[in-house]
């Protein structure tokens, strides 16, 4: 009988001491069972009853996403409840690599793509969550408001001449085309930056000093100083692998992409679909008085900055 009581309490305590975990444990429990992998915690805070805590996968740490916003999801914590949205962290990087085919194809391997479906979302994966989009409107018809598809794609390329701009200019161009065929170009507002591809050099990111006197250069258009610290590096460039080039561009921060490419801008556009602008008004505001621009003729894409040009 005492064995049998001895066993009863040791199951009690052990019982107990399961229902036990912590709010962490139970949050990254719950995390790694719904997503395959381990993930940590960051900053923490609170919303009325529910604590909101940031997280990353483990793999992160260490690596320039740990600090990049892009890439943090949020788990939200409520009696006991548990739920997040690091899924819309997995549908922005199904998003990116659905359109990066097309975009090497315009513009070569050097690009970085940082896209966001915004929005409430069902999949994460882009193509089922466009459909299940697609299809509701069908039904509900169009709410006004729409989601944008927005975010941003950068171009490593150069542009010395008019024939230069030009040929980004097409190229910008028919992925908007591409965007009407694929039935995802109603609501969409895209930052497009050609940037200076002279930074991908390995002897340029060598060069500490190079380094320096780039980021110094600030957001200011400065083409001759840039062009001048850059031109040392043409030849190494050609002889830079492939792998580097990936490499480097994969480390850059997508929520700092200005800070970690130098503002080395040579051309920037800003793609806004006519039902983007009118369900934002910025047709009708009269400090930003957007043109509703239908992009049926390649002059509809217009450059807001021409960082090119010598000054």
């Amino acid at each position: 009988m005492k064995k049998i009581c001895k066993f009863i309490l040791a199951l009690i305590v052990l019982i107990s001491l399961i229902g036990c975990k912590s709010k962490e444990e139970k949050m990254l429990d719950y995390m790694e069972k719904k997503y395959g992998e381990e993930f940590v915690l960051g900053f923490a805070g609170g919303r009325g009853d529910t604590l909101i805590v940031q997280t990353i996968p483990k793999r992160y740490l260490g690596t320039p996403k740990e600090r990049d916003k892009y890439y943090r999801g949020q788990i939200f914590y409520e009696r006991n409840d548990i739920g997040d949205d690091y899924g819309a962290v997995l549908l922005k990087e199904s998003t990116n690599e659905y359109f990066r085919p097309k975009l090497e194809e315009l513009f070569g391997k050097n690009i970085l793509i940082a896209l966001d479906l915004e929005g409430q979302y069902f999949h994460t994966d882009f193509v089922k969550e466009m459909n299940r989009r697609k299809e509701n409107r069908k039904i509900y018809g169009e709410v006004g408001t729409e989601p944008p598809l927005s975010g941003g794609i950068y171009i490593f390329g150069r542009v010395e001449s008019e024939k230069d701009r030009e040929k980004y200019r097409r190229g910008i161009y028919e992925f908007i085309q591409y965007l009407k065929q694929e039935g995802m170009f109603e609501y969409t507002r895209i930052d497009i930056q050609v940037l200076d591809e002279r930074m991908l050099s390995k002897a340029f990111n060598e060069n500490t000093e190079a380094v320096e006197s780039l980021k110094k250069l600030g957001s200011k258009i400065a083409a001759t100083k840039r062009n001048k610290i850059l031109k040392p590096y043409e030849e190494d460039l050609k002889k830079t692998s492939q792998e580097y080039k990936d490499k480097w561009i994969e480390n850059i921060r997508k929520s700092n992409i200005s800070e970690d490419t130098y503002n080395s801008i040579l051309l920037y556009t800003v793609i806004r679909s006519p039902k983007y602008v009118k369900s934002k008004g910025l047709d009708t505001d009269k400090r930003i008085n957007e043109t509703l621009r239908n992009y049926n003729k390649i002059d509809d894409v217009i450059f807001r900055i021409e960082g090119y040009k010598i000054d």
